[in-house]
């Protein structure tokens, strides 16, 4: 039970506002891959260079960063204490916090101020409704990245795959290539990042899928699913808009460019208290994940 213990824990701290995001661990490491993006991708390059590149800056960043973590674990002695230590700067909680009351377009300054630093898309042209959407799905997809996937790999595997999925996850973040100059540069970490996130994707998906008021045919959402980008965040992302039985995706504008995506869940556009509904409702999903897991991890420790 001593994984048990120090998931607990790490949640319970994590929870915690003992941290500004700003000041997050995971910052750091922000700054290292933007730094390498900047001196290891160059435009002049091929396509196939610059991808290449991407792949090498990739395997590199990864091994230089399990290094630190080993010597980090050799510097603290007891493994409880450098599993607690590594977890909590792994798992990091998005939440968007409003005004009591509808400030018009002060509002939209205040939304912006939150999610900018966390999405690239182009949020000044867009409407208070839009940002309202925009807020829900950087709810939703930021959590499954940086909270219910690390949960998982950690829950299945411990520590060091945890560890692995979510180096890999900061570099396909810092190189993401929605962006013009990381299409090619960014794509190994982004295929890496798709493939090790599906399997809690399709998990969140199904836990939101049960706290519908109303179940929608599975039929609808692997259908809107299919014709987003992932199918996974696809599934997810129609599950979750499903649940709170709003409309979610649509055209989006990245760097000036506009970029047409599918539309996802129902019809009703998405209003002001959907937000404080979508954080309500991922909070019960991590609930009912620590439930399942203390379960299993219960039922192993009897047998």
């Amino acid at each position: 039970m001593q994984s048990v213990f120090i998931l607990l824990t790490a949640i319970i701290i994590a929870r915690l506002p003992l941290c500004p995001p700003r000041y997050h661990p995971t910052q750091l490491i922000n700054h290292l891959f933007s730094a390498i993006a900047a001196k290891v991708n160059n435009a002049k390059r091929s396509h196939q260079q610059q991808y290449i590149a991407g792949s090498l800056a990739t395997i590199i960043m990864l091994v230089f960063i399990l290094a630190i973590a080993v010597v980090i674990e050799f510097i603290v002695i007891e493994s409880i204490i450098f599993e607690l230590l590594l977890l909590l700067c792994l798992l990091q909680w998005e939440k968007i916090s409003l005004p009591a009351v509808d400030l018009g377009a002060l509002e939209k300054q205040t939304i912006i101020s939150q999610i900018q630093p966390h999405i690239l898309r182009d949020l000044d042209q867009l409407s208070l409704l839009g940002l309202h959407k925009a807020s829900i799905e950087n709810l939703c997809l930021r959590n499954s990245y940086q909270w219910f996937a690390v949960i998982f790999w950690y829950s299945c595997l411990g520590i060091w795959p945890a560890i692995i999925y979510r180096v890999i996850q900061l570099m396909a973040h810092n190189w993401n290539c929605k962006l013009t100059g990381n299409s090619h540069f960014g794509r190994p970490a982004a295929a890496i990042l798709q493939l090790l996130a599906l399997p809690s994707h399709l998990i969140l998906a199904c836990t939101l899928r049960c706290l519908q008021r109303a179940t929608s045919p599975l039929s609808n959402l692997t259908l809107q699913a299919k014709k987003w980008h992932h199918f996974g965040s696809g599934l997810l992302l129609s599950s979750f808009a499903y649940s709170l039985a709003i409309q979610l995706g649509g055209p989006r504008k990245y760097q000036g460019v506009m970029h047409r995506f599918s539309q996802l869940g129902h019809t009703e556009p998405v209003q002001r208290d959907d937000i404080k509904r979508a954080q309500q409702k991922l909070t019960w999903a991590w609930l009912l994940w620590v439930c399942f897991i203390s379960a299993i991890y219960l039922l192993i420790s009897i047998n």
